[in-house]
């Protein structure tokens, strides 16, 4: 019956602060470093499409400025093609995702699992865009000149009139109740 008694005051005393923020120190740095080497994981894949795509970028026209190669160590990791256009690795899978943020949000454009893959597809994304753009810029220096109509201001005939009637009208029936207002109050 002692030994009951013990073992019922025992687990209180058995408790320690100290103990629990060590446990909790050790799964905190087991944590981390579990996903600081899923974030250099994904920050090396994103180099090596990085790598794959630098002869593609090296081509693009001087003129054209929308693209740029550059790779953000963000969570999650992001290798950014243009102003609207990125790539991360899903963390679930581990594929590609090319991803374009609009005014609806994102949208996955495309996934891949092979670098060589990922980069076919963004080279053709780019080379759509430069086409696209081109059509562009060619319709609008094929736009034929536009001719000049001339409107001619309809006459401010009555419309004015009655306006500035009102106007006066109501600026004489304001006063005459301002002033019926204080002749009324003074005793």
């Amino acid at each position: 019956m002692d030994d009951n008694v013990k073992m019922i005051a025992r687990p209180a005393a058995s408790r320690s602060l100290r103990e629990a923020i060590g446990k909790a120190r050790l799964e905190e740095a087991e944590r981390l470093d579990a996903t600081a080497d899923t974030r250099d994981g994904e920050i090396a894949r994103l180099e090596l499409l990085k790598a794959e795509l630098e002869t593609v970028f090296a081509e693009i026209p001087k003129s054209d400025d929308r693209f740029s190669l550059v790779l953000a160590p963000s969570r999650p990791a992001r290798l950014w093609i243009d102003l609207f256009t990125y790539v991360a690795v899903d963390d679930g899978s581990g594929a590609y995702l090319f991803i374009r943020n609009s005014e609806n949000g994102r949208r996955t454009l495309f996934s891949a699992n092979t670098v060589a893959e990922m980069a076919d597809r963004i080279t053709k994304y780019m080379a759509q865009e430069i086409v696209r753009r081109e059509r562009m810029e060619a319709a609008l220096v094929e736009a034929p000149p536009r001719q000049k109509t001339v409107i001619e201001p309809e006459s401010s005939g009555p419309g004015m009139g009655i306006v500035l009637s009102a106007f006066i009208i109501g600026v004489i029936t304001g006063a005459a109740g301002l002033f019926a207002s204080v002749w009324l109050s003074v005793p």
